[in-house]
């Protein structure tokens, strides 16, 4: 796993440093929006004391790896940006999901939640 790890890193640092991938680009802003995804996750399993809290974070950890491996000095305040407002749209969702009265919009929201991991999950080898 660390050698398959290693090994996307290197890629990920080639590509970079070709000029193939830039902030704006969908990469970079797809491992921003995961990090920021899962570490709301990870923040709503804390609250309700969930087991999964720790998977969450380990998953985190992996997004984060990538971006610190793909963030310059040029794209840091976009990355940013928007790992923040995906932690922040995902946690309204979470909380919707939770502790809403309404079941259709609580049905929604987990679905919603739920879908937008499993798009950051196909980004990371082993993560599904």
């Amino acid at each position: 796993m660390c050698i398959l790890r290693t090994f996307f890193l290197s890629i990920v640092c080639i590509l970079v440093t070709s000029g193939l991938l830039y902030a704006e680009s969908g990469i970079v802003k797809s491992f921003a929006g995961c990090a920021g995804r899962f570490s709301a996750e990870m923040e709503h399993a804390w609250l309700l004391n969930d087991p999964k809290a720790q998977d969450y974070e380990l998953r985190r950890g992996r997004f984060i790896s990538l971006l610190e491996a793909t963030t310059t000095a040029n794209n840091a305040e976009f990355v940013l940006g928007h790992r923040v407002n995906s932690k922040h749209a995902h946690a309204r969702l979470l909380q919707t999901a939770t502790f809403t009265s309404d079941e259709v919009k609580a049905s929604a929201a987990r679905r919603a939640a739920k879908q937008y991991l499993d798009q950051c999950n196909l980004l990371i080898l082993g993560g599904a």
